[in-house]
């Protein structure tokens, strides 16, 4: 079989050759850092000296790491504050884009997309003026709305340096920027839906909302799949947003903002403890691996 093998590989050489590049830089750039960083988790090591190997006391330190467990409380806190409302927003914007009375249609997916591809130093300038508690955008909305409503009145709200109100900030400043790209995802998979399962459903006197319930939902489950899976990935890696947020500081007001990637990359950058960092990238990488196969089979099971 191993000789059969050979022969075939030989006489394909040449198409082997071709996508051999590929290969090659994956095994390069790809697959080594991989195996590296995963012996780097058995080791301690600060990138100059010696390495030395520690075995599973890395993960056993992680146990007692009151910033790496405040920074995945955190990390949690900010997946809740804004998952929900991007995939709400989302999902209806997708389904006001969907119609065929709505004008102008393409201008409106290029806005709502815009957030996606804007340079994060460009967003860190604009939320920083909106954020400013003496002149921010925000606190005089609420300002305005206090002199309205004087049940409402708030005083100014210091948004990145409060314990109270940096996570909402970073929430909100996602919710922005995210929204977009799912709602062109649901978009993708509303397109994709054949028109004549909701022309059976009105001759069978289906309102609008029966069709939505039977019919939209449950053939975008695979889109909201999809999307989920990715959300749980970029929360659990955020790091821009609180990076630029706090100027490259430590992830806002003490350890009250700072999330996990953030002290995943002062870890490494910062403290040099390269193998303390991996122990906790690979941690994370199974913790996420495992979330997002329980999600599948979620929805394998609802199927």
């Amino acid at each position: 079989m191993g000789h059969g093998l050979c022969r075939r590989v030989w006489a394909h050489r040449h198409f082997y050759l071709f996508i051999s590049p590929f290969f090659v830089l994956f095994g390069v750039f790809g697959l080594y850092p991989l195996l590296f960083s995963f012996y780097l988790s058995f080791t301690q090591w600060d990138g100059l000296t010696e390495m030395t190997w520690v075995g599973l006391a890395n993960f056993r330190n992680m146990l007692h790491d009151e910033l790496f467990l405040a920074s995945l409380w955190n990390t949690l806190v900010i997946g809740v504050l804004y998952i929900p409302p991007m995939f709400l927003g989302a999902f209806a914007f997708a389904l006001a884009l969907n119609t065929g009375w709505l004008k102008l249609r393409g201008i409106f997916r290029a806005a709502f997309f815009m957030p996606c591809v804007t340079p994060m130093v460009v967003v860190a300038i604009v939320f920083s003026l909106i954020y400013s508690e003496d002149s921010g955008l925000l606190n005089y909305a609420l300002g305005k709305v206090g002199g309205v409503l004087p049940s409402l009145r708030v005083e100014p709200i210091a948004w990145l340096t409060s314990d109270r109100w940096f996570k909402p900030a970073v929430a909100l400043l996602l919710v922005w920027r995210w929204t977009g790209y799912n709602m062109v995802l649901m978009l993708a998979g509303l397109q994709g839906i054949s028109a004549e399962y909701y022309e059976a459903a009105r001759i069978d006197g289906a309102g609008m909302f029966q069709r939505m319930w039977h019919i939209t939902l449950p053939l975008m489950r695979p889109v909201f799949v999809f999307c989920a899976i990715m959300s749980l990935i970029g929360t659990v890696y955020m790091f821009d947003e609180v990076f630029v947020l706090t100027q490259g500081g430590l992830g806002g007001p003490g350890i009250s903002g700072i999330n996990f990637g953030v002290y995943l990359f002062n870890t490494s950058f910062a403290d040099f403890k390269f193998g303390y960092a991996s122990s906790m990238a690979y941690t994370l990488s199974f913790f996420v691996f495992f979330a997002s196969l329980l999600i599948l089979r979620l929805r394998k099971s609802e199927a």
